[in-house]
């Protein structure tokens, strides 16, 4: 029996950026494949974008779902008109029957063959100097150490699920000199909590979504289908993050994307620091609820990543994801 799909539309919506607008934006199904179509405008002629279709099915509160399936106008798309994406629904793994859609297109801006050559860069944190080393994994730029941006700092024990607080591990003090002069801030960086990660990127760079993760968790390797589940998933992506040393028991990674992600440990409910060398755990900006965020963790007993929602009074690493 032919497999039957019912597709119900819903406004489709998008992200401008760079000088970039999409407009005449309309969507139709034909058989199993969604055409998709729309016009670019960019602030200059030179700029080409590469373009992502992202889909949301629940009324756009998130958009969650990366077709995997498209063709079209999706790489070094320039300013003009009628350009044209399509999706082929049958071949993906997931069954989507009367699936009500909310589509999002999202312009990447391509950089150019000197920036390119540049990778990785460095950028300089104007608040304190600090110099970052940056890399592009996937269509994605992103900061290859942890932040280390720190306004104050608290001891372990004082936390607070909405108050920034700021930790860095094994210190018990309040001093900030004191603080950076330890063996672990030079190394880890800081660990936040999720009130003060949410702000503490710097200009130009933000505290990462889930679905940013997600999109670095494709380029990785893994499936549709594994992104979207929470645990561990991945087998090989959290290898591919993980520094080449530092990890228990032998537990490096390959580190061929270039992230190095080290076992910076956490601060948790306790009031404690505990599994550096074990484990590293990083924030994203999206909250699970009122007491919750999403984050991914790494540790040295897995290849894999893992997804999960932890106490925002907790304190982790930050990675920050430049702006496009």
């Amino acid at each position: 029996m032919p497999r039957v799909i019912i597709i119900l539309f819903a406004a489709m919506v998008s992200f401008a950026a760079n000088g970039q607008v999409f407009s005449n934006l309309r969507a139709a199904k034909q058989a199993n494949q969604i055409i998709i179509k729309y016009d670019i405008s960019t602030a200059s002629p030179n700029q080409t974008f590469d373009i992502k279709l992202e889909c949301s099915a629940d009324g756009g509160k998130t958009f969650d779902i990366f077709p995997q399936y498209v063709s079209g106008d999706l790489k070094g798309v320039s300013a003009g008109s009628g350009k044209e994406i399509t999706w082929n629904i049958q071949q993906e793994e997931k069954r989507y029957d009367n699936y009500k859609f909310v589509f999002q297109l999202v312009a990447i801006q391509n950089l150019s063959e000197d920036t390119q050559k540049q990778l990785p860069g460095t950028f300089t944190d104007p608040r304190d100097g600090h110099v970052y080393k940056w890399m592009k994994i996937g269509t994605q730029i992103w900061m290859i150490e942890n932040l280390a941006y720190l306004p104050e700092v608290s001891p372990s024990k004082e936390g607070s699920p909405s108050k920034a607080h700021y930790y860095i591990y094994g210190y018990q003090g309040v001093n900030i000199y004191e603080a950076k002069i330890t063996e672990n801030y030079k190394k880890y960086g800081v660990l936040y909590n999720w009130a003060a990660a949410l702000k503490a990127c710097p200009t130009g760079w933000h505290l990462p979504t889930d679905a940013e993760w997600k999109q670095l968790e494709l380029a990785l390797g893994m499936s549709t289908d594994q992104v979207n589940k929470t645990g561990s998933r991945g087998q090989g992506c959290g290898a591919q993050l993980k520094s080449k040393t530092d990890w228990l028991k032998s537990g490096n990674g390959t580190n061929t994307s270039g992230f190095e992600a080290y076992p910076g440990g956490g601060r948790y409910g306790d009031g404690n620091f505990g599994n550096m060398g074990s484990n590293g755990y990083w924030w994203t900006s999206t909250e699970s609820d009122a007491v919750f965020s999403w984050g991914r963790g790494l540790s040295f007993e897995s290849s894999e990543i893992s997804k999960g929602a932890t106490y925002k009074e907790g304190g982790f690493s930050v990675r920050c994801v430049k702006d496009f």
